[in-house]
């Protein structure tokens, strides 16, 4: 068996599509919840995705199985050179970045996978 874990990072799309019970991503959770995977919540997200759906933001604050991101200054310093992006966006994708130049490989997902165009990380929407 590997040691490699798959790490994806959740934006506010994705989090009200747990939120509503989406079956893809519930069974993200489901995985983590055995150690399968790593979820990673940034936390501008999390506001995000609970003024596109009220109650979600706690929800997705409360998640056990995932690990909140506060927004750091050094995710700040990213998300300057993408002044055209969403906070939201910007927030997940510097915390990706940040990964990536680390060498560790992570995943953005994103059900509005566009909005990361403005940014130097793809997203991948599950669902194209």
């Amino acid at each position: 068996m590997s040691d490699y874990i798959e790490t994806v990072v959740l934006d506010h799309t994705c989090l009200v599509a747990l939120y509503e019970g989406d079956a893809f991503f519930t069974g993200l959770y489901i995985e983590a919840s055995h150690q399968r995977g790593r979820i990673l919540v940034p936390s501008l997200c999390v506001l995000a995705a609970d003024r596109l759906k009220p109650g979600c933001g706690a929800y997705a604050a409360g998640l056990r199985y995932a690990e909140g991101v506060p927004f750091t200054t050094a995710h700040a310093m990213e998300a300057v050179s993408w002044p055209r992006a969403e906070h939201a966006v910007a927030h997940a994708a510097a915390v990706a970045w940040q990964m990536a130049t680390a060498g560790e490989p992570v995943t953005v997902l994103s059900l509005r996978d566009e909005a990361y165009r403005f940014t130097s990380m793809q997203a991948l929407n599950p669902y194209e």
